[in-house]
């Protein structure tokens, strides 16, 4: 498939009408570059010219047409483009699941793996999304993952996506579609060295960050096994809320010791003693 986002349509579009036949372009939102010989594609100039005009949106050709990388299902799902060589946000629901803030979405999960995440570790990551953290985590040389996500259509846009490939791909990885307390209650004592938890905004998914969730990602963690709690940053909008107190009370509160605030990464850290 050939992907799309509004300044590649635009790169396309010039070449088409200055008439040249080869242009090197990224064909898979930056991952790498390739020589495209124009001539071997029906290319819909109108639609093109739409996609210039759509900067929030990833676009990709295939035998059937132009599609956006999207999915109306249960919710509403898409790719959202954050910069040049950059890989995409996931949307939802007109929510964005990603910082893109001065920051771009790989930068972010890579922040993350490197707090609970080291070469040799056996991993568990709740919520999958897109792959990334899992990928960053592969990159930090852990020697196994086990990551949960529960949103099928989250899956089936990360499978289209050029950025999250690694996820299917590498034999390190344990991919379970399920709900993470499930699963969780059913996995072994010890059983994991590190765990990344990076569960939507409370109001998406209030069940893991419940004091009985926490018990139990304790009772998986190894002993001075480390812990990374995506929180994001809940409090600036409301005020009189601080979710991460919350948090940090309940994960002390279930065992964890070394429990703090990590401003860069959005998160609290702790440490199974």
């Amino acid at each position: 498939m050939i992907f799309l986002d509004a300044a590649t349509a635009k790169h396309i579009l010039e070449a088409l009408g200055s008439e040249r036949d080869e242009i090197d372009v990224s064909i898979d939102l930056g991952v790498s570059s390739t020589r495209l010989r124009l001539s071997e594609y029906t290319w819909d100039i109108e639609r093109l010219e739409k996609i210039t005009k759509d900067p929030d949106t990833v676009y990709f050709i295939s035998d059937d047409g132009i599609f956006k990388a999207a999915i109306d299902g249960a919710h509403f799902y898409k790719l959202v483009p954050t910069g040049r060589d950059q890989a995409p946000a996931l949307l939802i629901d007109g929510v964005l699941m990603h910082r893109v803030k001065d920051i771009d979405p790989m930068t972010d999960a890579r922040s993350k793996a490197v707090l609970c995440a080291c070469k040799g570790f056996k991993m568990l990551e709740v919520c999958t999304g897109l792959g990334y953290s899992t990928i960053s985590c592969l990159e930090r040389g852990v020697d196994s993952i086990v990551t949960i996500e529960k949103d099928k259509d989250v899956l089936d846009l990360a499978r289209i996506n050029p950025y999250s490939q690694k996820l299917f791909s590498d034999d390190r990885v344990e991919l379970i579609h399920g709900d993470a307390t499930d699963v969780v209650s059913g996995l072994k004592n010890r059983a994991f060295d590190g765990i990344l938890h990076d569960p939507p905004r409370f109001s998406m998914g209030s069940d893991l960050y419940t004091a009985e969730f926490y018990k139990d990602l304790f009772r998986v963690l190894k002993s001075k096994g480390l812990l990374f709690h995506y929180v994001g940053s809940p409090g600036s909008r409301h005020r009189r809320r601080d979710l991460p107190k919350g948090v940090i009370a309940r994960l002390r509160a279930a065992g964890f010791t070394k429990v703090a605030r990590n401003a860069s990464a959005l998160g609290v850290t702790a440490r199974k003693p």
